[in-house]
């Protein structure tokens, strides 16, 4: 693991500030992609099984860079799983409340 470690800061030393956010901001896009299309298939699920989408939409859903919120919600609604949206602040203070749920389904 260390020279993994290693060759992330040596490619890093090299790259701008932004490089390294881009870099970033696809990782994290492409581990959510893969985090749909892995929890549906961890319930057995096939894409041509969820009711209310056609096998091409669901492809084109676990392939997308960006989802709505509204359209994640009636994905996992179809495989039957509840969603929670919490917000917390940074920077905890006593006078605002450490956690707000925007949306339970």
């Amino acid at each position: 693991m260390a020279i993994v470690k290693d060759a992330m800061k040596a490619m890093e030393s090299v790259m701008s500030d932004e490089s390294i956010a881009r870099s970033d901001a696809i990782h994290e896009r492409e581990l959510f992609i893969l985090k749909l299309a892995e929890l549906r298939e961890q319930y057995n699920i096939k894409q041509t099984d969820m009711q209310g989408f056609s096998q091409p939409s669901i492809s084109r859903i676990e392939g997308r860079n960006d989802i709505k919120l509204s359209t994640l919600i009636k994905y996992l609604s179809q495989m039957d799983l509840e969603i929670e949206i919490k917000v917390r602040p940074r920077h905890p203070r006593e006078d605002v409340p450490s956690e707000v749920m925007l949306i339970h389904t």
